[in-house]
């Protein structure tokens, strides 16, 4: 397939040259990368991986995989970096930060009632992404419902943005306003959520 070079999503021509090569592969390190705190632009080697499947560069199946993949791992190892090295950062920084026991008791209750969502939820906006996870870990929400929701919000997360890169590669205008898009639903449903919660809260206090 030919079409315009991707020249309008934010990719160095040397990193992109690094997604043609590695596809998948980049793909899924960069998704790790980010789970472990390291911000870098996972979303956007994803959607740009997605792009280049779409001019025939690459399996769109094995992009879609290696985000998956490494959505979960990346999930996972943010949740162990939590629960075993957050509660000393909170000992020692956490008065600096106003952060009490109290606090933490609301997050431990936040995550047994609403983990789910919010973990599901955190894989489709890239600095929540990095944070959910690790602060699951801080409030000790069950691995194995963490694990549930991450699994199952990487993989559909890791479609989705696969399925955009791979429909509007060849229309890159049209590529970067529904990625926005994307983003901007996925805030509003979260914050949706939130204020719903509170209305609750409110409702039966």
């Amino acid at each position: 397939m030919t079409g315009a070079p991707i020249t309008r999503l934010t990719v160095p021509h040397a990193l992109r040259d690094i997604i043609t090569h590695y596809g998948a592969l980049i793909v899924a390190i960069a998704m790790i990368t980010e789970g472990c705190g390291i911000p870098v632009p996972a979303e956007t080697i994803l959607v740009t991986a997605a792009a280049l499947a779409a001019r025939g560069k690459l399996s769109i199946w094995t992009i879609a995989l290696g985000a998956a993949v490494g959505g979960i791992i990346g999930g996972a190892a943010g949740y162990w970096i939590g629960e075993s090295g957050g509660m000393r950062l909170v000992r020692r920084y956490g008065a600096k930060m106003r952060i009490d026991e109290s606090k933490l008791d609301r997050a431990r209750e936040f995550f047994a009632r609403r983990g789910l969502v919010a973990v599901f939820l955190c894989r489709f906006i890239g600095f929540v992404r990095i944070l959910v996870p690790m602060v699951a870990g801080v409030a000790h929400m069950p691995f194995g419902r963490f694990l549930a929701a991450n699994v199952a919000g990487a993989i559909v997360s890791a479609i989705g943005y696969a399925a955009l890169g791979w429909f509007f590669g060849r229309d890159l205008d049209a590529l970067e306003h529904h990625l926005t898009v994307a983003t901007m639903v996925a805030v509003g449903l979260i914050a949706a959520w939130l204020v719903v919660r509170r209305v609750r809260a409110r409702a039966v206090a």
